[in-house]
């Protein structure tokens, strides 16, 4: 990359904060849409029907994210460089081992899916009269995986499209719902609307992707070179890929397992109110933490500008940042929270559901506080500690929620997930003090 064009530190900062505000644009209708979505939900189909879409949906998550190469990373680690230069058949080729991937996970995924739905139906607490409709609802685990198309606008820099993606989702739903409401329809509908909504998501981003890239000439002759060899020229990038989809699936499963946890040993009206709270706990996070998002191309950008300087001020400011808001936030939340839970609920806020959500808020501002340090170790090449810190993090995870949901109930969930974060960020930051006299930006 020309010394002319290495990103500033700060003109780094500004590009994160103004892509951040690109995905607050989508969020601004998403997240008042979702709750209305969730309010009509609850009250067309009651806790108990909520709970098992959250229940079936969670499990169609878990399964892809299990599934799927985080191949969006690829994209960005080693697309960078080859689409600034223009280097079509690199790029392409790129493209291809990424698209290799996704076409891969979405296989087995669906195969997994399928027959866990059918076989192993009691064990992850779902109804009997509704088994059926979860064999169904297994089938758009196949549309899940939509990692490269991810990468490719988050390398263009298209973080407005990137906002569409949220929104296909809700809206699909949104409408699904009402138009259930004022006829009737009960779980089958919601459970059809579900996977619809989980099709024109795959569907959407998939093509706006590739409009994108058609426009600029990176799509020309895109087949033709298919026989030029997956991996050439392109050292390390199966390393790379295994590490970073190792790291990112203990990552989500950990956060799609505690419901499949609370649906085998709670049932699904209490997943329902789990839910709802880790929701609500999402939503706060959300405009913040999406600037981990931001930060990966940014990050990628300065590492391999031969700039290391600038990725860690950046990060420190970014955790200052986050770590400063998110705080902020979680003073206010005692404020609004009894009022949100008891729209959506249709009833009465208990305290039990309270001291979960204070709980699960606690988690995530722990988490938003270290920010940066995932980003950094995955973006220097170190995938192995983010990996490592991921797999000892959900191991020691899923033992003590088990443990102290049948010490507590409902709440031994907050207390697990409080721990779990505080744990994940220590083991990071020692990862990150370890690596980082030891990282040399690796050419591509």
């Amino acid at each position: 990359m020309p010394k002319s064009n290495i990103p500033s530190n700060r003109g780094s900062l500004r590009r994160s904060g103004y892509n951040v505000l690109k995905l607050l644009s989508g969020k601004l209708i998403n997240v008042p849409l979702g709750m209305l979505q969730i309010f009509l939900t609850t009250r067309l189909l009651g806790a108990k029907g909520y709970g098992f879409l959250e229940l079936i949906y969670s499990f169609g998550q878990l399964v892809g994210d299990v599934a799927e190469f985080q191949s969006w990373q690829t994209v960005l680690h080693y697309g960078l460089k080859p689409y600034q230069n223009r280097d079509l058949p690199l790029f392409q080729r790129v493209l291809r081992f990424s698209f290799f991937l996704d076409a891969c996970s979405a296989t087995f995924a669906l195969i997994a899916s399928v027959l866990i739905a059918a076989y192993c139906s009691n064990l992850l607490g779902w109804p009997p009269e509704w088994h059926y409709l979860g064999i169904i609802f297994s089938f758009s685990v196949l549309f899940t995986t939509s990692a490269t198309a991810n990468g490719i606008l988050l390398l263009l820099n298209r973080y407005d499209l990137l906002a569409i993606q949220g929104l296909t989702t809700t809206s699909v739903r949104f409408f699904g719902i009402v138009f259930l409401t004022l006829f009737h329809g009960g779980m089958l509908g919601a459970v059809i609307i579900w996977t619809f909504a989980t099709f024109m998501n795959f569907i959407t981003i998939l093509v706006i992707a590739l409009y994108q890239l058609k426009k600029q000439g990176y799509l020309k002759g895109f087949f033709n070179r298919i026989n030029d060899g997956l991996t050439k020229d392109l050292p390390g990038i199966w390393k790379f890929a295994w590490n970073t989809n190792i790291n990112m699936t203990f990552s989500l499963v950990s956060v799609h397992i505690t419901s499949q946890i609370i649906g085998s040993m709670l049932g699904t009206i209490q997943n329902a109110s789990y839910s709802i709270t880790k929701k609500i706990s999402e939503a706060i996070a959300k405009p913040v933490g999406m600037l981990q998002t931001t930060l990966y191309p940014e990050m990628t950008r300065s590492w391999q500008g031969n700039k290391p300087s600038h990725l860690y001020k950046m990060a420190i400011q970014i955790t200052l940042l986050t770590g400063g808001i998110i705080s902020i936030i979680f003073l206010i939340l005692p404020y609004i929270a009894p009022y949100i839970i008891s729209v959506l609920l249709h009833k009465p806020t208990t305290p039990e559901t309270l001291h979960l959500l204070y709980w699960l808020a606690g988690s995530k501002a722990v988490i938003l506080w270290g920010i940066s340090l995932e980003p950094i170790l995955i973006t220097t090449g170190n995938t192995k500690g983010a990996s490592i810190s991921r797999i000892i993090n959900t191991f020691i995870y899923i033992p003590m929620l088990i443990i102290f949901i049948q010490k507590w109930g409902l709440q031994g969930i907050g207390p697990a997930s409080l721990i779990s974060s505080v744990l994940l960020v220590i083991s990071q930051i020692l990862f990150v003090i370890k690596y980082k006299n030891k990282a040399v930006p690796q050419q591509i």
